[in-house]
């Protein structure tokens, strides 16, 4: 057998609760349920499921809940920062032949374009609706 907690979402088997108990640790809302309860809600959940404690106190399926604002910003920080390194690799050996005095005007063009790439990535506001931003189009390599 095993208890389930709805405050934690967490099972706790039978024969480990003493130690739970020693530690601090074991809720004090256990609810027994069977194995076949801690199979269905141990096992790998449906496509955007999610474990949840039910209203009846016993583990239940849930949707999972879209990400947060703030999340969201951080997803886009992610993303910049991918973009800024794709476009920091691209430039490498333009910088190079820049620094050796050795860039072609081709290349010169090129690297000016990618820089300006990088200054307009840069400049993306990721805060007030960081689900829906337009991402500057990289120039050609």
């Amino acid at each position: 057998m095993f208890q389930y907690s709805p405050s934690t979402n967490s099972f706790y088997p039978d024969d480990l609760l003493s130690v739970y108990e020693d530690a601090g640790t074991l809720p004090n809302d256990l609810v027994p349920v069977d194995e076949d309860v801690f199979r269905e809600f141990t096992a790998t959940p449906e496509p955007g499921k999610i474990r949840v404690a039910g209203s009846d106190g016993l583990p239940a399926w849930g949707d999972i809940p879209p990400p947060t604002h703030e999340k969201l910003i951080v997803i886009a920080e992610q993303v910049r920062q991918q973009l800024l390194t794709q476009a920091d690799a691209v430039m490498l050996d333009w910088r190079t032949e820049l620094m050796l005095g050795e860039i072609s005007d081709t290349n010169r063009a090129k690297l000016s374009a990618w820089l300006a790439y990088k200054n307009d990535v840069k400049a993306v506001d990721v805060t007030t609706d960081p689900e829906h931003i337009n991402w500057p189009v990289p120039p050609e390599a």
